[in-house]
């Protein structure tokens, strides 16, 4: 399982902020007491203050566009917004990514052609954000909680968390001086998302940051965001919100075909431009990656200098375009793939030419086998999967489950076949779920991009997918404070240890997999 570094920009952060500067007003201290610092009503008075010019029209369309960089990539955005609708198209260097909401519903495509509907953490996000950028959070004092004091560059800023019905908490810094907002933050993976705003002017009264930066802490990788346009008058051309269209893998029916073992994880066979590779098949890569030597033997030229979430965070990412990969009589084409040394980011535990990741399984059905060493696989719609069902969510491009612990405990988990072992419990869920499992001094390393981290061996005495219980899975538990493996949102992720008993069907188009018991089913009901 790794992740790339592609984080989506501010979507110009439009928070509707007015002309006005306004200083925070106190009450007198006390004698002998510090300043007092202004409660919550007094924060959302004045942010109201510095929002809008008295008498300012309300805003019911906006259109911006302008400038991205980072990660050694340019590219650029465009927003449009009427009423409930809303769409930003982004691109940076070859990714692109559009994001569109119709009402309460939002949907994503990239730049390999998937189209999802946000349903997980991403849309709980989504749901915080617009309840900031319209500024009702402003008039809803019971969605607002204040958080002290804290200096941004040298200013004091005032925080405050905020939270939308059925949101993630977002926390927004509130200048002292002016009542504008200087940074939003929220949780994201392994850590804290920063957006810090600037160059605020005013449209209409209104006022609009027309810079934005995003960063994870790690400032190499920060993208910039510069607003060039911004209007605040239609009409808007009602295509523009038209639905999005899904890519699929272009096949004239679903085929099966061999797939290998090696090392407890399973590759299938592909071609690039006339020339065969081994790929390791695993649903929690959110990318197509391509390793070094490859993009050397292909002649390829890779572009960007990006950052990739593993074992532990590690830059070398860069980016290249594949005019065609085939699985099989499938045809991937246009595919915008990641690229690495994996050797050299492994610490030479990866020998392999690269990883077939999300993209694959988001534009076909997937059926692995594992007792029959097979892969069947075909558009969506054109396979019968068999099994249970599992809802899956897939916002953040792999596929999450609810899963039950120790039959007490709900809690997501990635459906990950690049995991070679049963379970990982990663260490902030663990923090908030103590006694779940025993403690153990069986200190274990694992590997992945970025290194190796550190992980103690223990087991859970169940962990259920739908009606169907295992049985003291080997578990190890992530001590990984960064990385992939130290994810807020997850419990941690199942491998092929435990996917290896069923005939498990991706079908992550229609946010569902399907598990069947294999020839070789056991659900461990007889281990110690």
């Amino acid at each position: 399982m790794w992740r790339a570094s592609w984080r989506r920009c501010a979507r110009n952060a439009s928070v509707s902020v007015a002309a006005a500067f306004f200083a925070f007003g106190t009450a007198p201290p006390a004698s002998g007491a510090g300043p007092r610092e202004p409660g919550v009503a007094a924060l959302l008075q004045s942010y109201t203050h510095a929002t809008t010019d008295p008498g300012a029209a309300d805003v019911n369309e906006f259109e911006s566009s302008g400038g991205l960089a980072g990660g050694g990539l340019t590219g650029a955005f465009h927003t449009w917004a009427e009423g409930d609708r809303e769409r930003t198209d982004e691109n940076l260097g070859p990714r692109a990514e559009t994001t569109l909401r119709l009402g309460d519903r939002i949907w994503d495509a990239d730049s390999n052609g998937d189209v999802r509907e946000l349903t997980g953490v991403l849309a709980r996000r989504a749901r915080t954000q617009r309840f900031i950028d319209s500024g009702d959070f402003a008039s809803h004092p019971d969605h607002v909680v204040a958080r002290g004091s804290e200096r941004i560059d040298g200013r004091l800023t005032y925080a405050l968390d905020v939270t939308a019905d059925g949101g993630e908490t977002e926390t927004i810094y509130l200048d002292a001086e002016t009542g504008l907002p200087d940074r939003l933050a929220y949780d994201d993976d392994d850590g804290r998302t920063t957006i810090d705003l600037s160059d605020w002017r005013s449209v209409n009264g209104h006022r609009y940051p027309f810079k934005s930066v995003v960063s994870d802490g790690d400032h190499a990788f920060d993208t910039t965001q510069t607003t060039a346009s911004l209007t605040l008058s239609g009409p808007i051309p009602p295509q523009t919100f038209a639905p999005l269209v899904r890519r699929h893998i272009a096949m004239a029916g679903p085929e099966t075909i061999p797939i290998e073992l090696h090392e407890g994880h399973l590759y299938a066979p592909v071609v690039i431009d006339g020339k065969h590779y081994t790929f390791l098949l695993d649903t929690g890569a959110q990318d197509i990656l391509v390793d070094k030597h490859v993009v050397s033997d292909l002649g390829l030229t890779p572009t960007g200098a990006l950052e990739a979430s593993g074992a532990t965070r590690t830059g070398g990412l860069q980016l290249v375009t594949l005019d065609e990969l085939d699985i099989g009589t499938g045809r991937l084409t246009n595919v915008v793939a990641a690229t690495i040394d994996l050797d050299t980011s492994t610490s030479g535990v990866f020998h392999i030419d690269g990883i077939l990741g999300y993209p694959f399984f988001a534009s076909a059905t997937v059926s692995i086998d594992y007792s029959a060493k097979t892969m069947t696989f075909g558009v969506p719609g054109t396979m019968t999967p068999a099994g249970e069902k599992i809802p899956v969510q897939v916002d953040r491009s792999f596929p999450e489950a609810t899963l039950r612990l120790n039959a007490q405990t709900d809690a997501p988990f990635i459906i990950d076949t690049g995991n070679a072992g049963e379970v990982l419990l990663y260490k902030p869920f663990l923090d908030k779920h103590l006694g779940l499992v025993a403690f153990s001094t069986a200190n274990r390393h694992s590997y992945g991009i970025g290194g190796s981290t550190t992980s103690y061996r223990t087991s859970l005495d169940s962990i259920a997918f739908g009606s169907v219980p295992m049985y003291h899975a080997e578990t190890d538990v992530m001590l990984a404070t960064s990385g992939a493996f130290a994810d807020r949102f997850d419990a941690g992720n199942v491998g092929l240890g435990l996917l290896k008993n069923f005939v498990v069907t991706f079908d992550v188009a229609n946010a569902a997999i399907y598990l069947q018991p294999g020839s070789d089913f056991d659900d461990g009901r007889g281990r110690n």
